[in-house]
């Protein structure tokens, strides 16, 4: 019973283990777009949110969120998305 503990402890840690590492390797990426139009303005933020972290050579992780402000000529958002290695 001893040992099975033991062993269940073992790879409890080794699971928090792996899973700090991989959190560890993960970015937060962040891009603006602007646009004369609302949709413009996030199609230019998520394409450059994608060159981004493709140029980083990161893989995009989770969902992409997007918040936008209207400006003088158009709007502005801003988009970020968790990138890991």
């Amino acid at each position: 019973m001893r040992s099975l503990k033991l062993v269940v402890a073992a790879a409890a840690v080794m699971v928090a283990l792996s899973a700090t590492a991989q959190a560890a390797d993960c970015v937060r990426v962040g891009a603006i777009g602007d646009g004369l139009t609302h949709d413009l303005a996030v199609i230019m933020s998520t394409h450059g949110l994608a060159n981004i972290i493709e140029a980083k050579g990161r893989t995009p992780k989770g969902a992409v969120h997007t918040s936008c402000t209207p400006g003088t000529f158009g709007t502005q958002c801003q988009s970020s998305q968790l990138a890991c290695k």
